[in-house]
């Protein structure tokens, strides 16, 4: 195997596809794709590559990466996509290419089995009396046969169960290389297998938190050796990069650290020892009860500027000196080598920081900006302190862009307007990185239709919201279900979930009301059907062609105009000279807008109707903008078109 690719042995290994994948048709974009990732292995020089739906993207650049002999690590949005790609497209390009290179998943240390915290989770319960639950029994059993110990293995406990934060580890509460069961760790034995791998598969929290890790801790590293790297839904990646460079603080956080060591006080050899444990126990849920009460106060996403953290200082204070003083209590030598409290040690410390950095002393604050933002978040039966950087090009400059590597971002949705001005300057890019935008493979025209009807009321009008639900009604009977509806607020879902139960004969699913595989799994099988959701909903969502024939947006994607984030970057755009509004709100929206469309045309066999209730984008200057950048599907306002377009796609025409 050569150490790089050549362009030519990329192409023929595209070419074999069609001895190994059924069905397989050529498609020109597929082939450019391929050769330009090959071109870049070659040559080392970055490249961001916006693949349109349906270019089989995953394959052109899987091909190039197995043929060439470096470390390679693929990392992509979500561990849904990571397990299709592995299960799916890896065996296929392995075929193809004519290789056999070694493959190694690595998911966060949450997505594996803790057998030191399964034990534990026993050991309560029977000191306690408790029967041990069915769900625990099940993850045991797991545990004790698998060989990977991933918690997608275990079958019968509900996704969202109580049960996984006791039966998986977190930075906070891993024992590390003191824990009795650190031979057969499923995280370590991950790591191990991904150290030996050629090609590594991650997902962007764990690329992320890695170089979070690195930057926090000088010399700490997972991920090591990397040669070339593909960045796969790269739209993403800025997103993910902006919450793992921040930090937050939280109740739920201060309250478990705390309640997980309540526990172990019984095992303190001195009396007195385990009694001033208790008392600082005491002092340090006192305090951080009194700083969750003044943050709440405060009110929810209230950005933390300098009167607001004033307020807050004397309780971020007070905690401090709590958290010191467990800090001193767990480090006493009379505990000797005790892991859980030598870890608590270490949790503390952090924590410590992390508050420090959250609630900062304002004074010190305004003498230097830090480049971060702060907000409050009240959420039921939890307070946090979200902290988060303004600008993170800088910071992915000096961690995976200053990698000695050669790096491909690709994305279906990558530019706007044609442009990827908002995505080079989001990671840091230079404007001289190479590019290439491929269309899609699909036959827009035949298959889409995009109708923005020019007599509903803008958002905020009088009447918009009935209104609103007059069209998804229509829009419901003309397509006999097959309706996802995204929103871009709670309020406006439930007007419409309200209404249209009054007067829909089939199903109306409401994202809140179950679990979203659960809903997605309920919408194909209960056809006639319609899903409401709000924006976020869609990410990850891949639905059959006969599920699926209207997409609805109630409006264009703006950011969230009270998102502190966006109103933070919105500031420093316009302190730098920049319009927030197109330098940041129409990118957003364009990119959001491409996604509806990559939601309803998957295959050549999907159609359907993207609705957009938002007549701003045929009455203002930036609709030309937004409009620029969909796919080149058919345009209307007028409802008759949509029921004679859905009514001869499902005749078969």
């Amino acid at each position: 195997m050569s150490l790089f690719p050549s362009e030519s042995a990329a192409d023929a290994g595209l070419g074999q596809l069609a001895e190994v994948l059924p069905g397989f048709e050529p498609r020109p974009g597929q082939a450019q794709m391929t050769a330009a990732v090959a071109t870049a292995l070659r040559t080392g020089a970055d490249l961001l590559v916006e693949a349109g739906t349906g270019t089989g993207k995953t394959l052109a650049y899987l091909i190039p990466l197995l043929q060439q002999s470096r470390r390679a690590l693929l990392s992509t949005a979500t561990r849904q996509l990571q397990s299709q790609i592995v299960e799916h497209d890896l065996p296929l390009a392995q075929q193809a290419a004519g290789t056999n290179r070694a493959v190694a998943v690595l998911k966060g240390r949450a997505n594996y089995l803790c057998k030191q915290r399964i034990g534990e989770a026993r050991r309560q319960r029977e000191r306690a009396g408790q029967p041990l639950p069915t769900e625990l029994l099940l993850v045991e059993k797991v545990s004790l046969q698998s060989e990977a110990g991933d918690r997608n293995e275990v079958r019968g406990v509900d996704e969202q169960s109580a049960l996984w934060p006791e039966v998986t580890s977190t930075t906070d509460n891993c024992l590390g290389s003191q824990c009795p069961h650190i031979d057969e760790c499923f995280v370590v034995l991950a790591r191990r297998r991904a150290a030996a791998a050629d090609l590594v598969v991650v997902n962007h929290h764990l690329l992320l938190a890695d170089y979070a890790i690195r930057e926090r801790w000088q010399g700490a590293r997972l991920l090591q050796g990397i040669d070339a790297y593909v960045i796969d839904e790269a739209h993403a990646l800025a997103d993910v990069a902006t919450s793992f460079f921040g930090t937050s603080i939280s109740e739920r956080r201060v309250t478990t650290l705390l309640r997980e060591l309540r526990p172990h006080l019984r095992l303190v050899p001195s009396v007195q020892l385990a009694g001033a444990l208790t008392d600082v126990i005491g002092l340090v849920e006192a305090a951080a009860t009194r700083l969750w009460q003044r943050l709440a106060g405060l009110g929810h996403l209230t950005i933390l500027r300098t009167q607001a953290l004033a307020s807050a200082r004397p309780e971020a204070t007070a905690l401090e000196s709590a958290l010191s003083q467990l800090h001193d209590c767990a480090g006493d030598l009379q505990l000797g080598q005790e892991p859980v409290w030598q870890k608590a040690v270490e949790t503390v410390h952090v924590l410590l920081g992390d508050l420090q950095q959250a609630v900062p002393d304002p004074e010190a604050l305004q003498q230097q900006d830090d480049g971060l933002v702060r907000w409050v978040e009240v959420r039921p039966r939890d307070v946090l302190v979200l902290v988060r950087p303004i600008d993170v090009a800088p910071i992915l400059r000096r961690t995976l862009l200053a990698e000695p590597a050669v790096r491909v971002f690709t994305s279906a949705t990558l530019t706007a307007a044609g442009r990827f001005d908002h995505t080079r300057r989001q990671l840091g890019l230079s404007d001289a990185v190479q590019t290439l935008a491929l269309p899609g493979a699909f036959d827009y025209p035949r298959q889409a239709l995009l109708y923005v009807p020019d007599d509903l009321p803008e958002p905020n009008a009088n009447g918009r919201d009935p209104a609103v639900a007059d069209v998804l009604e229509r829009l419901s009977f003309a397509s006999a279900g097959g309706v996802l509806a995204l929103f871009s607020s709670f309020r406006a879902l439930r007007e419409a979930a309200t209404a249209l139960r009054e007067r829909l004969p089939f199903a109306v699913l409401v994202q809140g009301e179950d679990a979203k595989e659960r809903l997605l799994q309920r919408f194909v099988v209960s056809q006639p059907a319609v899903l409401l959701a709000t924006l976020g909903f869609w990410q990850g969502v891949d639905l059959p062609a006969e599920a699926l024939r209207v997409v609805v947006l109630d409006k264009i994607p703006f950011p969230p105009p009270d998102d502190p984030l966006f109103l933070a970057r919105s500031e420093w755009l316009e302190r730098n000279g920049r319009s927030a509004f197109g330098s940041l709100s129409v990118p957003q929206a364009a990119i959001a807008l491409r996604q509806g469309f990559g939601r309803l045309i998957r295959s050549r066999r999907h159609y359907g109707v993207v609705a957009l209730l938002d007549p701003r984008v045929l009455r203002k200057s930036y609709g030309q903008t937004l409009l620029g950048s969909l796919p080149p599907a058919r345009r209307t306002a007028r409802f008759a078109d949509v029921t004679r377009f859905l009514s001869e796609r499902a005749g078969g025409e």
